[in-house]
């Protein structure tokens, strides 16, 4: 397979560029050769770590999809981490491609993974624009489908459980009434999170909204209004989605070997 071939499929369908929310990173970030190029093993992963880079190199990749890129601010002094990083990347042939927030709105993405997860049905997407006007399906309005058998309104409690069993968390943070019954939601993956993002869901009737990031003052305003907030892991969305990508992709192109690495969550939790 060429590598025009693959990013081809990642640019205009399982995560389109057209979907990127500002002028943040986005494609071919890194590459020697040209689209010409023949690609025979490609590895996934969140971020670039240097461990991430280790793993690529050992293993002899051609391309790394990334759902990060090296750096998420303008470089004004190169410390000695990304030096290590552009070192070891200058010694090898190998190729990066960033998926970024257009993953997020794509469809299959990351919001999208959140919501198979967690057994809900979407009604519609949760639209927002970008600096240049362009809408993008950033999230997915649903309503929960209730197990068999469960005659009960289903609550926010009812909600955090399925989030807790369905992606194996121990802690999910949380603003609101643990009884309140539950019946239109607001799912955005990765770490997209605005008051003003929460404010147009509560315009369109939605009870509860979940994020991959709730900041400080997004919980306080919820939390006078009455509304509900749920953070769930963004490691925990984004690795799924990724592995769900790493799996597809496989299927597209059978002669491609396509490993995933998975790299531990840097965020621990005190039990």
């Amino acid at each position: 397979m060429l590598l025009q071939e693959l990013t081809a499929i990642l640019t205009n369908k399982l995560s389109p560029r057209e979907f990127r929310i500002n002028s943040e990173t986005y494609g071919l970030y890194y590459d020697k050769s040209g689209n010409n190029k023949l690609i025979k093993k490609v590895m996934l992963t969140l971020d670039l770590s240097l461990e991430a880079i280790h793993f690529g190199l050992k293993h002899k990749v051609n391309l790394i999809i990334s759902n990060h890129s090296l750096i998420n601010k303008p470089i004004k002094k190169f410390d000695q981490n990304i030096i290590n990083k552009l070192f070891l990347l200058s010694k090898y042939p190998i190729s990066i491609f960033v998926l970024n927030s257009s993953f997020i709105a794509a469809e299959g993405g990351i919001s999208d993974t959140i919501v198979n997860a967690l057994y809900l049905k979407i009604e519609t997407t949760f639209d927002i624009k970008n600096k240049e006007g362009k809408k993008i399906p950033i999230g997915r309005i649903c309503s929960p489908i209730k197990y068999l058998n469960k005659k009960q309104p289903f609550t926010l409690e009812d909600l955090i459980n399925r989030i807790k069993t369905n992606l194996g968390l121990t802690h999910v943070p949380y603003v609101g009434d643990l009884k309140k019954p539950i019946k239109k939601i607001c799912v955005i993956g990765g770490d997209i999170s605005k008051t003003n993002y929460i404010k147009k869901a509560l315009k369109i009737m939605c009870d509860c909204y979940i994020s991959g990031k709730i900041n400080y003052f997004d919980a306080v305003f919820a939390r006078d209004i009455g509304f509900n907030l749920i953070e769930i892991s963004r490691y925990k969305n984004e690795i799924l989605a990724v592995k769900q990508l790493c799996n597809l992709l496989s299927l597209e192109f059978s002669d491609v070997d396509f490993i995933l690495f998975e790299s531990k969550n840097p965020l621990k939790t005190y039990i």
